[in-house]
């Protein structure tokens, strides 16, 4: 999956941190699932008394993963899509658990239809899980752990698919390369913790304008890459004004006595049809050292 498109800026809003809690909280609720489903084979198979939570029609919202995920806000299970198919899931497997659990109490003869079906939907629980959890640790392992933009690890091969997407659909594709001015005076002047607030800051104004299907990664140590499928040149170089603007009305709380402003230098660039990606990138980058030799705080384009 995409991770940052399917959650969209919902899931790119999230720190490391959270996206940690998030996949430790899903990793737990599949070690609690494992532990129900041994509960409930020593009760079919062992004639182990069932739990009553177990029969009760509410069965899904009474078992530790039902009482954690009810509590969820909204806006966290929107993050993924596979939420709202987990909460199905979870309900149909809980009511063919209890359908089994009431057969077998009744010393009644569990048919195999029904037996089959419920592991159906006990695979499927655990496959959305899975999937949920395995998004969403991708994710982290490809966020930069300062800012939370991608990382380089799968820079070139995420922008190749877009290119070669662009190139069968006949789409427009480019690329902004974006370099803070005077970097080094913030770290010099006020320390290396305000630099990095200066890069979250950045990174938070560039993301509240991009679409959910842009890309932003982080390029270097102030330097940072946008990847826009489905843009022409001409309409890059808006975009890439709209963030020169956006960045240079930044104040940005460094904990002193007043907030510090920044500027940034654009580069822009097309991903034609018949060159590779490193080609783009690298005339994006030119682009972008012509803007700070002409006087920085500005767009080129190439």
């Amino acid at each position: 999956m995409a991770t940052t498109d399917q959650g969209g800026k919902r899931i790119f809003s999230l720190s490391n941190k959270q996206l940690e809690e998030l996949i430790a909280a899903i990793e737990q609720a599949i070690e609690w699932h494992q532990c129900w489903y041994k509960r409930l084979l020593r009760s079919l198979i062992a004639n182990v008394p069932a739990c009553e939570e177990d029969l009760d029609d509410n069965a899904h919202a009474l078992c530790e993963f039902g009482l954690w995920f009810n509590k969820l806000p909204s806006s966290s299970k929107n993050l993924h899509p596979y939420f709202a198919e987990i909460e199905i899931a979870h309900q149909k497997m809980h009511h063919g658990a209890k359908v089994l659990l009431s057969l077998n109490e009744a010393n009644s003869k569990i048919p195999v239809n029904l037996l089959d079906q419920f592991h159906e939907d006990l695979d499927r629980v655990r496959y959305l899980f899975e999937a949920v959890n395995e998004d969403f640790s991708k994710l982290l392992h490809n966020r930069d752990p300062l800012t939370g933009a991608n990382n380089r690890t799968h820079l070139l091969s995420n922008l190749r698919e877009e290119h070669e997407l662009a190139k069968r659909k006949s789409l427009s594709c480019a690329l902004i390369m974006i370099d803070l001015d005077h970097f080094k005076r913030v770290n010099d002047q006020y320390g290396h913790s305000a630099g990095d607030k200066v890069l979250v800051a950045l990174v938070k104004c560039i993301t509240s304008h991009l679409r959910k299907y842009d890309h932003l990664y982080r390029y270097g140590g102030e330097e940072f890459l946008v990847c826009l499928p489905q843009t022409d040149l001409k309409g890059a170089q808006s975009f890439a004004e709209r963030l020169r603007v956006g960045v240079e009305e930044l104040e940005i709380d460094i904990g002193k006595d007043k907030p510090i402003k920044i500027t940034g230098s654009f580069g822009v660039s097309s991903i034609r049809a018949d060159d590779d990606i490193e080609t783009a990138i690298e005339a994006a980058d030119k682009a972008m050292y012509q803007a700070k030799e002409s006087g920085r705080n500005q767009v080129c384009v190439t």
